[in-house]
C-alpha cells in the first residue's frame, strides 16, 4: 500500500458518497418533472367556464 492510497475504506465511503449524489439529483429531476407534469394534466382536467 503506497502512503497516497489512504485507508483501504475511502474509495467504497468515496462511491458510496458519489452514487447517493447522483441519486438524489435524479430523484429531484423526476420530483420536478413529475409536479410539472401533474399541474399540467390537472389544468387541462379542470372544465372552462368560458367554453361550456
Amino acid at each position: 500500500m503506497s502512503s497516497k492510497s489512504g485507508l483501504p475504506g475511502d474509495i467504497e465511503r468515496g462511491m458510496v458518497r458519489s452514487i447517493n449524489t447522483v441519486m438524489g439529483d435524479f430523484l429531484a429531476d423526476a420530483e420536478a418533472l413529475f409536479a410539472t407534469r401533474f399541474e399540467r394534466v390537472s389544468r387541462q382536467a379542470r372544465p372552462n367556464p368560458l367554453h361550456p
